[in-house]
């Protein structure tokens, strides 16, 4: 029931803002309806959806999975990736997936439980420090923009905080207390266990070389979703320097990580608004490109993990008969 009311109170917080931000600026159907100048770049697009993002998503997994000593194989963490996609769209933040990511790979290698989750929260940790020092080095292209300076500083101050975490994380001491706190707390056994074998996994990852090995793929990735945003621009015969999107989206994508609305939308389309106004583009072109790129970037994997998904079970029933 909690969990129905909260999907109940995103809901509507989501439409709320939808709301809020068409009734403010007194968007038309007109103006929402998008005029492909340049179409063909739309290939490009579409091609760091289905294909490039994909794989260099399963490739940065399977780096993070084989310093646990799990090989999974390429097709696995694909159609893993796809689901959890689809599955995430119902779920809060623009992020939701991770979660359905980290019970999947549980369940898929479930022998030395919180070994495979381990790889999960390590690779989105550095993939937030990540995005984190891309908003913070081309903020400065954004000094037109009156309030870049209090995101500067909530940037650096969630950069300090990360670092400083697992600095403190990775200590023996701090180990030890987690674990003699686990010992004592009033989790079941099997919760402990998976905390406990889940922050071990993590703390014995060798930091340099996972670094070494997975950030050019995280920097890859995070690069395809910015070109996304500036070739969608392109599209609709808006051209923006490239360097302008590498200062704004990863901005907008840290704000889209707040947990209120569903699949951060309202807050990304916000986001979007706000900051590409200060560029001289009309409001209702930046919420309908957002909406574009999303759909883009996360509506067509969905669909292709919702397949997946449904094939999956009716051959299960299938089997099972």
């Amino acid at each position: 029931m909690k969990k129905r009311i909260l999907y109940v109170v995103q809901f509507i917080i989501t439409v709320a803002l939808f709301y809020i931000i068409v009734h403010r600026f007194q968007f038309t159907l007109d103006g929402l309806t998008l005029k492909f100048q340049k179409p063909v770049w739309l290939v490009f697009s579409l091609y760091f959806s289905i294909i490039l993002i994909p794989i260099l998503a399963a490739a940065r997994w399977n780096v993070f999975l084989g310093y646990t000593g799990i090989h999974a194989t390429f097709n696995e963490l694909l159609k893993i990736n796809f689901e959890s996609i689809f599955w995430g769209t119902f779920l809060p933040s623009s992020d939701g997936f991770a979660a359905i990511r980290l019970y999947k790979i549980e369940r898929k290698y479930a022998e030395v439980p919180g070994k495979a989750g381990s790889t999960v929260v390590a690779e989105k940790l550095l993939g937030f420090i990540v995005l984190c020092l891309f908003a913070l080095i081309f903020s400065f292209k954004l000094i037109f923009i009156p309030s870049i300076f209090l995101f500067r500083l909530i940037i650096l101050l969630i950069l300090l905080i990360l670092i400083v975490s697992m600095l403190v994380i990775f200590q023996k001491t701090f180990y030890d207390s987690i674990s003699n706190f686990l010992l004592k707390s009033q989790l079941s056994a099997k919760i402990a266990i998976f905390i406990s074998n889940l922050y071990d996994s993590l703390v014995k990852l060798p930091k340099l070389k996972m670094m070494v090995s997975a950030v050019p793929l995280i920097i890859s990735i995070q690069l395809c979703t910015f070109i996304n945003v500036y070739l969608l621009f392109k599209i609709v015969g808006i051209e923006i320097p490239i360097s302008y999107h590498l200062a704004i989206v990863p901005v907008i994508q840290i704000i889209s990580l707040i947990p209120l609305t569903l699949s951060g939308l309202g807050i990304r389309e916000g986001a979007f608004v706000y900051f590409y106004g200060f560029l001289g583009v009309k409001p209702e072109i930046a919420f309908a490109v957002s909406l574009l790129n999303f759909l883009i970037l996360n509506g067509i994997p969905a669909v292709i993990g919702g397949i997946i998904s449904i094939t999956t079970q009716l051959q299960k029933r299938g089997i099972s008969r």
